[in-house]
């Protein structure tokens, strides 16, 4: 199937304007205000340690100690992770179901969920992080792999079925998906751009304001791949499981 570049730009704004739309975002900016809270109070106890007499202004600190802070960063990036597949299941359903929000695409098998995107996202960073050294590598790794998680929060697919998911919906298509991905790599550069003139307030309005930015602009990009997603994969390539009466199967 040929991906539709404008289709899913339109229908990942029109996802992202949804009760699950507000809960991704709200998710995301959490999870960064935290963390960078959390990361400031920490750079601010190291210079102390450090013996810097004039610590200048970070922005958004914690009052607590260092380890506080240092486990509430942890508890930050772990947030992150949960969150993340979570926000493709919300986004990745039927437009007419993003109103709702059943329980089960929070709980249904939550810990797999989290532990399989962790060993995924392990085991694609190194690859993709060099090949772009490269520049061509790693584009290419990028544009193949970007449906992983997609495949193993919304087909619960184990971690090699949803690399060879991701690959095969992106064979044929890598050129349109780098465009598209290029398209929202520019929203979110422009986000950041809207927390450096803010930082000319003050370093703490600049943080909020790119934390605000950069989560809308999460939540459009996480809207445009589960558009695009959905367009490419139709139904899973696995036999449909029979789900019990009353319970939310969270399809694609």
């Amino acid at each position: 199937m040929t991906l539709s570049i404008g289709a899913s730009l339109q229908n990942g704004l029109r996802r992202s304007a949804t009760r699950s739309g507000l809960v991704v975002f709200l998710l995301t900016l959490v999870y960064q205000i935290v963390l960078i809270a959390a990361t400031n109070t920490l750079a601010v106890d190291l210079l102390q340690q450090i013996g810097v007499d004039d610590v200048p202004a970070v922005g958004v600190t914690l009052p607590v100690s260092t380890p506080v802070a240092a486990a509430i960063a942890v508890g930050a990036l772990l947030f992150g992770l949960a969150s993340y597949p979570i926000s493709v299941r919300l986004l990745s359903r039927e437009q007419t179901a993003l109103a709702t929000l059943p329980r089960s695409l929070f709980t249904r098998r939550c810990g797999r969920l989290v532990v399989s995107t962790l060993a995924v996202t392990l085991v694609m960073t190194p690859p993709i992080v060099l090949g772009f050294l490269l520049i061509v590598p790693g584009l290419y790794l990028a544009v193949s792999l970007q449906f992983t998680v997609f495949a193993i929060a919304t087909e619960d697919a184990g971690s090699l079925t949803a690399f060879r998911r991701s690959w095969t919906l992106a064979t044929g298509n890598r050129w349109r998906l780098l465009g598209m991905l290029l398209v929202v790599a520019a929203l979110i550069g422009l986000a950041s751009g809207l927390g450096t003139l803010a930082a000319a307030i003050s370093p703490a309005a600049g943080q909020v304001v790119a934390a605000i930015a950069t989560a809308a602009a999460v939540v459009v990009t996480y809207g445009v791949l589960a558009d695009a997603f959905r367009q490419l994969g139709g139904e899973p390539p696995t036999r449909r499981r029979q789900t019990p009466p009353g319970v939310d199967p969270s399809p694609m």
